[in-house]
């Protein structure tokens, strides 16, 4: 008897220790989340209304209910308010929607860091989200944790998927980009006729990403960098120039820069001295990094905001 209740007394040991594991597991996945300013959705919870009546059409990707609730597209990211497009974009948004009834549809997370609900919004069969970006007047954009929210542990493969209808939304960005529509016009040369023309050759491009670096990529900013380059013979002025990733929050401006024919520059996540050939976008360093490891896209302007390179990974 004394044998048993002395294993009884260790299993009930172990099962008290190893709730306390996984508990500890789950907060630090939780920790992750919340690292990445990510809100959590309480298990199994959905939203009250699937279909709402647009009220108002803040820009290309963003509008109101008549709680003043904001919706942001999922999936897409739209010229900001001053941005070559940005009136075009919230022109169209507006006649897609606005004042109309709308269908909600959800992905894995429904609000992101801002509080705004996250969803995909369809009006009959149109699909608004895919409808901006087959125009021209939005891009592809990945927002978590509806891509990879556990990525930097490695670990829960079941909830690092694509979001429902990237491939979609990729795929039109493809086409738009090649019939030169919208913000993508200024890749392209077009005949007078409008006949798609040869792709215009911009001297200065962006060549490549590093985008994860090597242990946590937070803690590692200067890990990860984008390197620039001059592809022709002549000195470039990049005074004024903005690069930034599909978010609308990465920007990085660049100030008296100058660009030797056949070099490059690299523009590095983090901190640091800039120098001929090694800028730095944070400084001081914010939160997080920048290009995520699980695919992104950069976008470079000139000083006239007319996009000269975009590269994607």
């Amino acid at each position: 008897m004394r044998d048993k209740k002395f294993w009884l007394f260790v299993i009930g040991v172990l099962f008290v220790l190893s709730g306390f594991y996984i508990g500890k597991s789950s907060s630090e996945k939780q920790a992750v989340l919340e690292s990445e300013g990510i809100l959590p959705t309480d298990e199994g919870s959905t939203p009250k209304k699937e279909k709402i009546l647009v009220t108002r059409v803040l820009d290309g990707d963003t509008v109101e209910i008549s709680s003043r609730e904001r919706i942001r597209y999922l999936g897409i990211n739209a010229p900001e308010k001053g941005q070559p497009f940005s009136s075009e974009s919230t022109a169209l948004n507006k006649l897609l929607v606005l004042g109309k009834t709308v269908r909600l549809e959800f992905d894995f997370q429904t609000k992101d860091r801002y509080g705004r609900t996250l969803t995909y919004v369809f009006v009959g069969n149109t699909f608004v989200n895919l409808e901006m970006v087959k125009n021209g007047l939005a891009v592809s954009e990945t927002i978590q944790p509806n891509v990879n929210p556990f990525d930097k542990l490695r670990v829960n493969t079941e909830q690092s998927r694509s979001i429902k209808y990237q491939d979609e939304i990729v795929e039109a960005q493809k086409v738009a980009r090649k019939m030169c529509l919208g913000i993508w016009k200024g890749l392209c040369n077009k005949e007078e006729k409008g006949v798609l023309g040869e792709e215009s050759k911009s001297c200065i491009i962006i060549s490549s990403i590093n985008a994860d670096a090597k242990g946590n990529d937070n803690q590692n900013k200067n890990g990860e960098w984008i390197e620039i380059k001059n592809t022709c013979s002549e000195l470039a002025s990049l005074d004024k120039w903005l690069l930034k990733d599909s978010s609308a929050s990465n920007k990085y401006q660049f100030s008296n820069v100058k660009l030797e024919g056949g070099k490059d520059i690299n523009i590095y996540s983090g901190c640091g001295e800039d120098s001929s050939d090694k800028l730095y976008w944070q400084c001081p360093e914010g939160k997080y990094a920048i290009w995520n490891n699980t695919g992104d896209n950069a976008f470079l302007y000139n000083e006239k905001g007319e996009l000269v390179s975009d590269y994607q990974y």
